[in-house]
């Protein structure tokens, strides 16, 4: 597979999409959670089930999972939308449909957007152990989401029924043996996760009038995504270091469900702010993550944090990933109609200037010419803004 402009903006439409899938439409949720929230606590989890996996013995394919996470962003996107797996499966009964054509539909339009290569390349891997690893994440991520909503929302019954059909569908999971400890009263890792999932309620941007919600949770699928394309660019296909990058992507803010969103303009105004935040963010980690888990899982956590030593080679082109996502925010703010000045100047040539200092990021060639390519859409509605 060869990677081209065209996939990178195929598939910032993509997360784009995700980002407007509202998802419970059936309850008050307002708007915090959507498919793109989902599928970073479905990553994020992922990582740690086949964490156990690997610790108890079980082969890891980890190369697997990104790709794994671009099938289901397309699939999410362009085919199931937000209707509930079991809403779907009673239709295709009904009309006697195989459930393998969504599938087929999926690769279909994957391939009319970007190219066949592509197509295969990440639709490669869905009868596999990840898939099915990844399958159990996203089952744990919805009951998450369920148990959020039933501690504000209280007595409701559909609540209820779906908490049942979601523990009811765990059991074709239960040979994989972490997927039980999961599923206890009062289990650290699960309780992390809950935490982890309240960066949904974090909006980023959050001091401008937004047209378009975009929260912290989002925003690590974005990075992730973005940090993955950036890798196998920087480092010719080697998908090694791309799935590193992506779980990077995927990690890389997880300290703020302890510490909130703080602006870099704000930590790098101030003379020293920005390494006594990250003391105090490698300190709250530490309290509320590293000494709550078991050792083997605090070591794979950290072979994918930003603070880790051996990561630092790879600091700029993450910046880069993180900066491309801002971007891509920006520019969701834009096609939905909003002409608040900051999304138009600030983040964008802001970024650009740092990009071109080499500083602190790094983009590889097609990464720029994405990130060109917003900064020209932002630039035609800058013209045309009047002076005030």
């Amino acid at each position: 597979m060869k990677l081209n402009i065209n996939i990178y903006t195929e598939v910032n439409q993509v997360i784009s999409r995700l980002n407007n899938q509202h998802r419970w439409i059936s309850m008050i949720t307002e708007h915090k959670y959507n498919e793109l929230s989902k599928q970073a606590l479905n990553s994020m989890i992922s990582y740690v089930i086949a964490c156990y996996c690997e610790n108890d013995g079980q082969e890891i394919k980890w190369e697997r999972f990104p790709r794994i996470a671009l099938y289901r962003a397309f699939y999410k996107s362009y085919v199931s939308y937000a209707t509930p797996e079991q809403i779907l499966k009673e239709i295709c009964e009904m009309g006697n449909i195989d459930k393998s054509a969504f599938d087929a539909a999926t690769r279909a339009i994957i391939s009319e957007r970007t190219d066949r290569d592509f197509m295969q390349f990440i639709s490669q891997d869905c009868d596999t152990f990840e898939y099915r690893i990844f399958r159990a994440a996203t089952k744990i991520a919805t009951l998450i989401e369920l148990k959020e909503q039933a501690v504000w929302i209280r007595n409701n019954e559909e609540i209820s029924l779906k908490t049942k059909e979601v523990i009811k569908s765990l059991t074709e999971f239960l040979d994989i043996k972490v997927i039980r400890e999961l599923l206890q009263e009062n289990n650290s890792v699960f309780k992390i996760f809950q935490r982890i999932s309240m960066l949904r309620n974090s909006n980023r941007w959050a001091a401008f009038p937004y047209i378009v919600h975009c929260n912290v949770l989002g925003h690590l699928f974005d990075t992730a995504i973005f940090a993955y394309f950036i890798g196998l660019e920087e480092f010719g296909g080697n998908e090694e270091i791309a799935t590193k990058m992506f779980f990077m992507g995927i990690y890389h803010d997880i300290a703020e469900a302890w510490t909130t969103d703080i602006p870099s303009d704000i930590k790098d105004r101030i003379t020293g702010f920005r390494e006594a935040t990250e003391k105090f963010e490698d300190l709250k980690l530490q309290k509320y993550v590293y000494d709550v888990i078991p050792h083997f899982l605090k070591r794979k956590i950290k072979e994918v944090m930003f603070e880790e030593e051996d990561n630092l080679q790879y600091k700029k082109l993450m910046k880069g990933a993180d900066y491309l996502s801002a971007d891509s925010e920006c520019w969701r703010q834009f096609v939905a109609g909003s002409r608040e000045t900051y999304f138009l100047t600030s983040p964008i040539k802001g970024f650009d200037i740092q990009l071109m200092s080499g500083y602190k990021a790094k983009l590889p060639p097609l990464a720029r010419e994405l990130h060109d390519k917003f900064m020209r859409y932002a630039e035609q509605i800058v013209v045309m803004l009047p002076v005030f």
